[in-house]
């Protein structure tokens, strides 16, 4: 589990986490520091090979939050938020990073 910001644009922080099945799931801030339920972001085994997650902000400049992973192979990964809570496809953004514990 790890914060990523306002993802759906309510202006309050929300969580993601990923699960034993590889799923991904948005948990929705409240402005009472609490979560709403958790709502699926990416099925299907999303999180496969994929060893660290960080939500990084804006990396892309559009005003919405992305999200950034690693896999086994060292690959920096990429899928940027749409703002609504949900993120696009995974874009390869680096090679190189399996030699780092973690991403912060």
């Amino acid at each position: 589990m790890f914060g990523a910001g306002d993802l759906n644009g309510d202006g309050i922080g929300d969580l993601l986490a990923v699960d034993g099945t590889n799923e991904l799931w948005r948990y929705d801030g409240t402005a009472a520091g609490t979560v709403k339920p958790r709502v699926l972001v990416f099925g299907n085994n999303w999180g496969t090979g994929r060893n660290v997650f960080v939500g990084v902000g804006d990396i892309t400049g559009d005003g919405k939050a992305d999200l950034v992973s690693r896999n086994a192979a060292g690959d920096l990964l990429r899928n940027s938020g749409n703002g609504a809570g949900s993120f696009g496809s995974t874009v390869k953004i680096g090679t190189g990073w399996q030699g780092y514990k973690g991403l912060f």
